[in-house]
Formats: structure tokens, sequence, C-alpha cells
């Protein structure tokens, strides 16, 4: 027979939970907090209060106690890139470099992932944007900022800094780096790596990691643009030619119509270049 006080627990937390975003809308930071602790310590598997929670301890300035909460939501969901996201950058507030870059670096994984997983063509963009460097603002919970009615302010961009984009790309591809040597089947971290490897100008490096891609994935389409592009630039553009051949093959049969552009754009390209500029 089940237990009506423990069948209660979640309806009590859930309504503390949302009692603590009232709250937060009001500005009473510190009321708020009281409502999610309670929440919290009522349900500890209400992880909507436990993102709260630990944002709001921020705001507080209780670091400690938001990287705390954080932890919480990241062992109850460790696929969720906002909790990676947060925890990075309360780990910068307190000088952690280190373990601000790791949690960085797992919500860019996520984030190439779940791009992956949806079938999207742009893995590696997906991964720019789904951590934000750990040294800026810490965000607003989603379902908080959705119920205050808050958006984050527009920011024109900036002309890039040559220097900063270059030692960030070297971060990036020691950062891979590591997360291979962790994993020898980790497709996806190979997949950025060999990006990253292209962008960096070191063509050769970045074919050798994408044909490890391949061969841990032979089916993904997107990998075989990327591969085309580094044999090219390393002036292999016979099997640039073959790379793009195979898979628009592969990205008809699978209806992948973005890489399957892209690899006839390439081909498109090179086979319109004047005959002795060809293999």
């Amino acid at each position: 027979m089940a237990d009506p006080a423990s069948d209660a627990a979640p309806d009590a937390a859930f309504a503390l939970y949302r009692e603590g975003l009232k709250k937060h809308r009001a500005k009473d930071y510190s009321g708020a907090v009281l409502c999610l602790e309670q929440a919290v310590a009522t349900d500890a598997t209400l992880a909507d209060a436990w993102e709260a929670l630990g944002v709001l301890c921020d705001k507080l300035g209780r670091v400690d106690d938001a990287i705390a909460a954080t932890k919480k939501l990241v062992a109850l969901k460790p696929d969720e890139i906002m909790a990676h996201t947060n925890l990075s950058r309360f780990f910068m507030k307190k000088g952690l470099k280190e373990q601000a870059e790791e949690e960085q670096g797992k919500a860019r994984l996520l984030g190439w992932k779940q791009e992956l997983a949806s079938g999207g063509g742009h893995g590696d963009a997906a991964l720019q944007q789904a951590a934000p460097p750990p040294s800026a603002e810490p965000a607003v919970p989603q379902l908080v900022s959705f119920l205050d009615g808050s958006a984050p302010a527009f920011t024109p961009p900036t002309a890039p800094d040559p220097a900063a984009a270059a030692a960030v790309l070297q971060k990036k591809i020691a950062q891979f780096e590591a997360l291979i040597a962790h994993d020898a089947n980790d497709a996806l971290s190979r997949f950025t790596l060999g990006r990253a490897y292209l962008d960096a100008g070191r063509a050769a490096d970045a074919a050798a990691m994408l044909e490890q891609v391949v061969a841990l994935k032979p089916d993904y389409t997107a990998v075989y643009v990327t591969l085309g592009e580094a044999y090219e630039k390393a002036g292999k553009l016979a099997r640039a030619l073959k790379s793009w051949t195979h898979g628009i093959e592969l990205a008809q049969q699978k209806g992948d119509l973005h890489p399957r552009n892209q690899m006839q754009a390439h081909l498109a390209r090179l086979t319109s270049a004047p005959p002795s500029a060809m293999p």
C-alpha cells in the first residue's frame, strides 16, 4: 500500500518551487532561495528546483552553495547542457579554472551530440553555441526565465581578435585531445578535434583524425564533408573527390539533405576547375 505522505511530497515540493519562482520575480531572492531549499528538502529529485537554487544562490554571492546545488542537478540530469554551463561559470568565479574548463567542455560536447541526434549538419557550430565562456555572466534558469518574462539583452557582435581566436582554438584542441585520450571510441570528440585541426591549418592532422571518425561511425554523413575539405587543403584532391562522392551517395540514402548539398557544391567547384588542376 502506497504511503500517502510520500505521494504528497512531490506535489508539496513543486508548490514550494513555484512559490520560489514567484519570490524571484518579486526580486525577493533570499525568500526564493528559502523556498527552493525547502522544495529540495521535500523532494531531492526535483531537478528544476536544484537548477533555480544554484543560480539564485550565485546571485546572493553564495557561490559554494551554488556549486553544491548545481552538482545535485548534474547528478540528476547529466545530459543537461545548462547544468554544466552554470557549473562551469560558478567554478570560474571560485578561480577553479581547470574544473570550469572541464564542465565547459562537457557542455559543448553535449550540444554537439544533441545536434547529431537531431540529424543536423552543424555539429561544430552547435558546440560553439552550447556553452558560453566560463567568464560570462551566469544565466537565469530556462524555466525561471520563461515565467519571469525576462530575456538576455542583445549584444552586437564585435570584430574577432585574431590572437585571442587562435588561443581559444588551441585551448579547444588541447581540451578535445584530452577527451579522446580517455575514450578511444569517442567519435564525436574526434570529429570536433578534426574540425579544430582544420581550422588551425593542420590539414593532414585533420584528415587523419576524421578518417578515424569514419572508421568508428561510417554512416555519419557530415564527417565526409569535413574530411573532403581536409583532403583538399592537404593537396589530396583525388581523396577529396572520393570522400564527397561516397558521402553524397550515403546522404542521399539517409535523406541528409544539408550535408549532401554541401558535398555536391564542393564537387561542382572542383570538377569545374581546369584539367591541369585535377589529380
